[in-house]
């Protein structure tokens, strides 16, 4: 039987060239998005908390995202301006704003400026940053005068940048160095992963 030594480093340690390595190797090897699932929630979240549409079909990803709606009343999908926003309040804002009444209200009180009595609650859909991009995405599109289908089913751009936001991060030097290090990952001189 033969034994052998060798010194293992963390990501700190490493010299400049094995660094470069290792992040290359987990590039390579990594094709999980972490949050994706979060995503499809929160996109979820937001037509389960809309009156009056549904999400009927969807694909979506990194490249040629889409998503189908359908409204209960035909009608509606063609509001712009102030009834596409009324529609809003009285579908979507209204389900998700904090109520003026009950002992809910106090409760939430304590937590701050975020949490009054008709304020939209932060994250209103599954607690997750991903709803509050959705939902400002939409808002915006509405309030630049799209009709309300144009500007659900164009969730689907807002869905594909977030997603590609976050590879682009995933990927950066940054996120891959703290995911080491918090995960006390060892590696030997040339960078590779042991």
């Amino acid at each position: 039987m033969k034994t052998k030594t060798i010194n293992i480093y963390s990501y700190s340690e490493l010299s400049k060239e094995a660094k470069e390595k290792a992040l290359q190797k987990y590039r390579e090897y990594n094709q999980e998005i972490f949050w994706q699932e979060e995503m499809l929630e929160s996109l979820k979240g937001l037509f389960k908390n809309c009156s009056g549409i549904s999400l009927k079909d969807y694909s979506l990803g990194e490249y040629n995202s889409w998503i189908k709606v359908d409204f209960t009343n035909e009608e509606v999908e063609n509001f712009t301006g102030k009834r596409a926003m009324a529609w809003i309040e009285n579908n979507l804002l209204y389900n998700i704003r904090i109520s003026y009444y009950g002992e809910k209200r106090k409760e939430l009180r304590k937590y701050g400026s975020y949490y009054y009595a008709g304020k939209i609650k932060p994250c209103p859909f599954t607690g997750v940053c991903y709803d509050e991009d959705l939902l400002d995405d939409l808002l915006k599109e509405i309030k630049e005068g799209t009709d309300l289908k144009t500007a659900f089913e164009g969730l689907a751009t807002i869905y594909q940048k977030i997603i590609n936001d976050e590879i682009e991060y995933e990927n950066s030097e940054e996120y891959i160095r703290e995911h080491f290090e918090a995960n006390e990952y060892e590696f030997d001189k040339e960078g590779n992963q042991i």
